[in-house]
């Protein structure tokens, strides 16, 4: 079985490779966050995640608190009429919190072993009164020793299409600024810069794409959407000659995570790489919005590794 643990009043599940080279921790009462990840960097067994200092905090979920969580059912923020949050559907209005309420509901793990757990998060009448569609999203992590792996099933469990675009939004923990952060650089290629509006919550045009491999400390990417096309993979390059690499697909749809979301607090030492199925405000938009018709389902993969 998992190994499980109370940590600051919070059971969190723990999965670990093998040979014990990868081991990462999730707490399903706090959105299903990761709390931790481990893997072998050149220097020894070295924490990849990046916590804020309120990540433990008790109570309801307002801001996104590090770590490692997944972002249901929208990405980003929604606007409406000048309003932040709302969106229309069958002549209703409903709100959603940026990045939806995936990263703020209790998850249950409903699959454990010592490498794998099963993260499940379906629709309840909490969820129903701001997203009126039946759902079912299973995170299987996987803690190999050469990788850490998340296969994902999103699946209509109603008799509606349903709307949706999920994402995640890993905070990768970086030396603090002025103590080498500014050395870390990114090293993806995207193939379409997106611009959004003064509050983030929407794109109003195209921008040109800056040159990589760059600084993570460079102003310019930060709050930076992109498209990406048939390569999947980013990097941060660290100093010490460590790599980390990611990618982000669909197992149907190779194109499950057309963007990435770049973003980090020039004062904090984490970078976020955020695979997004949408961008913001898909949800009145339409246009973004991945749907699954009554009963049918669809996979994606997740793999981070590191080189060095």
């Amino acid at each position: 079985m998992t190994d499980q643990a109370a940590v600051k009043g919070f059971e969190v599940c723990t999965i670990v490779s093998p040979s014990g080279k990868t081991r990462a921790s999730f707490v399903p009462e706090k959105g299903g966050i990761g709390s931790s990840l481990i893997m072998m960097g050149p220097q020894g067994p070295r924490e990849l995640l990046y916590q804020h200092d309120f990540f433990w905090d008790k109570g309801p979920v307002e801001r996104i608190p590090g770590g490692w969580p997944y972002l249901f059912p929208v990405c980003g923020r929604l606007e409406r009429g000048g309003v932040m949050g709302p969106y229309l559907y069958e002549g209703r209005l409903y709100r959603l919190p940026s990045h939806g309420f995936g990263p703020r509901m209790p998850w249950k793990a409903v699959f454990e072993n010592s490498s794998e757990v099963v993260l499940s998060l379906s629709a309840t009448a909490a969820t129903r009164e701001v997203y009126p569609f039946s759902f079912e999203v299973d995170l299987r992590y996987r803690a190999e020793d050469d990788a850490f792996i998340c296969e994902q099933t999103y699946r209509n469990a109603g008799m509606r299409p349903l709307p949706y675009y999920g994402g995640f939004h890993p905070y990768f923990a970086t030396p603090a600024p002025g103590q080498g952060k500014e050395e870390i650089l990114l090293d993806y290629h995207p193939i379409r810069r997106l611009i959004y509006n003064e509050k983030l919550s929407d794109v109003i045009g195209e921008g040109t794409l800056p040159q990589m491999p760059i600084s993570i400390a460079e102003p310019r990417i930060n709050e930076l959407l992109t498209v990406v096309g048939a390569d999947k993979e980013t990097r941060l390059v660290y100093p010490d000659g460590m790599t980390l690499h990611m990618t982000a697909e669909g197992v149907e749809d190779p194109d499950l995570f057309p963007y990435i979301q770049l973003y980090t607090m020039p004062e904090k030492p984490f970078f976020c790489i955020e695979p997004w199925m949408g961008f913001p405000n898909a949800l009145n938009t339409v246009s973004g919005v991945r749907w699954l018709m009554p009963g049918q389902e669809e996979k994606g993969l997740l793999k981070v590794w590191l080189t060095f």
